[in-house]
């Protein structure tokens, strides 16, 4: 199968010839070489399309979300995929925006090969991967646009974003795009907690042009005040967390 069959007419408005043959052929290496190491969930070349290809750029061509998806801009702005995993949603979006610097990052040395033989093979120069943990990033660059696609829980992923944030900046305040596909029920103490993380909630975007072939949604933050202390705390104390086990 490739996004042509896909009944989703925003592929075909959105997408030029190049980039549905670019994230053509990211499918193909994702079921011949990431789904025999299980770098992808087994399933069928169709269900591939669907649940990866597609869902990656989603939130970036459907009609609800289109407008307001921040790498629809010129500007170059630096986009992290922390727990990048094969590159998704990461690659499939350097493809689109190649205006943008992507930084990937993984702890699995396998999974880091494969996205640069990836990069290679698809001839994309935008992007650069690491393969660490987040706490461990020390390179200067830092985050306009953080993306978490299928890592840590909803406050798990905000803290742990804080490691490669800069300083809040009122203008264009950092974001993060949580893949998500229902609200997350947070309680008062959640909402709490997302506050003192420094972020404010800007959307939570229900895809229902796509609900007939790929229930999904997008969390929208920005960051917009400082983190107060103790946060960002390490590792241990986070997965430790009953609240960040609670608010998912």
């Amino acid at each position: 199968m490739a996004l042509t069959s896909i009944d989703f007419p925003p592929i075909h408005e959105r997408l030029t010839a190049e980039q549905m043959r670019d994230l053509d052929l990211f499918g193909d290496m994702l079921a011949g070489e990431a789904m025999p190491q299980g770098f992808v969930g087994d399933c069928s070349r169709e269900e591939l399309d669907l649940r990866h290809i597609l869902d990656s750029i989603l939130p970036a061509i459907a009609p609800e979300s289109a407008a307001d998806f921040p790498l629809w801009q010129k500007k170059p702005l630096n986009v992290f995929d922390l727990g990048a995993g094969a590159g998704l949603p990461s690659l499939p979006l350097a493809i689109l925006f190649p205006q943008h610097r992507f930084f990937l990052i993984d702890s699995q040395e396998k999974r880091c090969k494969f996205c640069e033989s990836a990069m290679d093979r698809l001839q994309i120069k935008n992007v650069r991967i690491f393969h660490t943990v987040v706490q461990n990033y020390d390179k200067p660059e830092k985050a306009d646009v953080v993306m978490f696609r299928a890592f840590r829980k909803v406050l798990a992923s905000l803290e742990l974003s804080l490691h490669i944030m800069p300083g809040p900046t009122p203008n264009q305040p950092p974001k993060v795009l949580y893949w998500r596909s229902q609200p997350v029920p947070f309680s008062e103490t959640g909402l709490k907690r997302v506050a003192e993380l420094g972020f404010t909630i800007d959307s939570f975007v229900k895809f229902a042009s796509a609900e007939n072939i790929l229930p999904r949604g997008l969390y929208t933050f920005s960051k917009k005040t400082p983190a107060i202390k103790p946060y960002p705390r390490s590792w241990k104390k986070i997965s430790a967390d009953k609240l960040v086990e609670v608010e998912s």
